[in-house]
């Protein structure tokens, strides 16, 4: 019989991750490090959290094959399986590569849709609102690691669509600073805590 994911322990890793990413922040502001310092740090633990995001979904969507395997097994004509084992689903979710790679969360969608169907597609139970606050935090990751003009761009775009930035300022004094706006996931706290409670949501739901 294939070993099942534990998935309680799956959700529970991450999210300890998320929190203690934001704990070490928290002390730091508590002790009164540098304003400039405290920039640096927010922007390298938006880096750090999106990476604990990408490492979850890789992780769920190996799961959710693991779990129930009926739509693939159905769509690939497989006979005489009932289910998928650990590492065959690692080897279908990353394609073959050494990890899974998706660019935004429609891509996300799309991918675990055609492995697990719509209805059994875990991905697609995470709040609608919370969605361009995701594809919003991949575009600040790159940003901050890649400073490409195309990832530039992207980032602009998305503080504009998300949070109505026409101009925006530098990645880590954006994730520092509060939001304010009534709509904002941590209201009066900083923008990274509210990127922060999207995740941890999105992980709940999922």
């Amino acid at each position: 019989m294939a070993r099942k994911i534990d998935l309680r322990k799956l959700k529970a890793s991450s999210q300890h991750d998320i929190n203690w990413a934001l704990e070490r922040l928290e002390t730091a502001k508590a002790l009164k490090v540098d304003y400039m310092m405290l920039r640096w740090m927010s922007a390298m633990t938006a880096v750090e959290l999106h990476g604990v995001w990408e490492r979850y979904a890789e992780a769920r969507a190996v799961a959710a094959l693991n779990h129930d395997a009926s739509h693939f097994i159905a769509e690939e004509g497989i006979a005489g399986v009932s289910q998928v084992s650990f590492g065959l689903a690692s080897f279908v979710v990353r394609g073959g590569s050494k990890f899974f790679d998706f660019r935004s969360m429609a891509d996300l969608f799309g991918k675990a849709d055609r492995w697990l169907g719509k209805t059994n597609n875990p991905f697609r139970k995470v709040p609608q609102a919370d969605v361009p606050y995701i594809d919003a935090l991949a575009a600040i990751r790159n940003c901050v690691v890649h400073n490409s003009d195309a990832a530039k761009l992207a980032y602009r775009r998305h503080l504009q669509q998300v949070y109505s930035i026409r101009y925006a300022p530098l990645p880590d004094e954006f994730l520092n600073a509060k939001d304010s706006r009534p709509a904002s996931p941590k209201r009066y706290h900083s923008r990274l805590a509210g990127l922060a409670v999207v995740l941890d949501r999105a992980i709940a739901h999922t």
